[in-house]
């Protein structure tokens, strides 16, 4: 079945030594585009989590946020950027001087800067901490897309009201199709009795040039052709698997039909059922957007 491409999800794990907490947020977008958030004892991992990413999901706007808790472990080793710290120093040694400030500037300060302080992870630490990562991720993943389904559950039976909708009213304009054939040809022969008033008519050329008029406000190919495209429709949302795309097109061909319908009707009916059905494909359309 359909899944929406907007879901959230979270996964969390714990092991001895610390955790691992990953948030996962889409929104639809036309490609796969993910955007990561790490520490940077993980950020060396970039390339595998989106390919992992990527295994489960085909289309959208990704947002991940992974949150590495590691105060227990015994694994990584603190080093102090002295050069970096005796830069910062000095120039707010300067700031101070020029603001004229007197607040006295220590460790505690220095500290807290950027990368003054980095977490090195061991080589032997990350080589544990993928498996661990991984776990988390898949954790996240399960739950965005158990949201994404749930979704897309929701747009399957708005999808199934509309299709029903639009059925009924091409059944509507199926049981008024020769009325608007006859209204046609009535219309185009006052019209030519109109324009040839007091002037001798071959009557049986007449008759042939509205019959061949008449036949163009025939359109029981178009509606033949919008009942096929529904049905399209209809198997299409009910597949698993990518759908967005296929169904903005199948959406596409359908308003392309109406279209030609519109503007052949003369019915005054027919044309408000098109105007229905368009609304309805529209609605179709926009809810595409956000399938994947």
């Amino acid at each position: 079945m359909i899944k929406s491409m907007t879901g959230f999800g979270k996964g969390e794990i714990k092991f001895q030594g610390g955790s691992i907490i990953v948030e996962i947020k889409t929104v639809n977008h036309k490609f796969f585009d993910a955007s990561l958030k790490l520490p940077e004892t993980i950020a060396p991992f970039e390339d595998r989590i989106k390919e992992v990413l990527q295994k489960k999901i085909s289309r959208g706007k990704i947002n991940a946020n992974i949150i590495y808790d590691n105060s227990g472990s015994k694994d990584e080793v603190i080093t102090i950027n002295r050069k970096l710290a005796k830069s910062y120093y000095k120039g707010l040694v300067g700031l101070k001087k020029y603001l004229g400030l007197k607040d006295a500037l220590g460790v505690k300060d220095m500290v807290m800067l950027p990368g003054v302080i980095n977490y090195e992870a061991t080589q032997r630490n990350l080589a544990v901490l993928w498996p661990k990562i991984e776990k988390a991720i898949l954790s996240a993943l399960d739950s965005l897309l158990t949201d994404r389904e749930k979704e897309g559950k929701a747009i399957y039976r708005d999808f199934c009201k509309r299709a029903d909708d639009i059925s009924k009213m091409l059944s509507e304009i199926k049981s008024r199709a020769h009325l608007n054939i006859q209204e046609y040809r009535q219309r185009f022969a006052q019209r030519i009795k109109d324009l040839t008033s007091g002037h001798e008519i071959d009557k049986g050329r007449l008759e042939m040039e509205v019959a061949i008029f008449a036949k163009n406000s025939d359109i029981s190919e178009e509606i033949t052709r919008l009942k096929n495209h529904l049905a399209n429709f209809k198997r299409t949302i009910a597949l698993n698997g990518e759908a967005g795309k296929k169904i903005d097109f199948i959406a596409q061909e359908l308003h392309r039909e109406v279209n030609t319908i519109g503007s052949k009707a003369s019915d005054f009916k027919i044309s408000k059922n098109v105007i229905e059905i368009k609304g309805e494909i529209e609605k179709i359309r926009e809810q595409a957007k956000n399938i994947e």
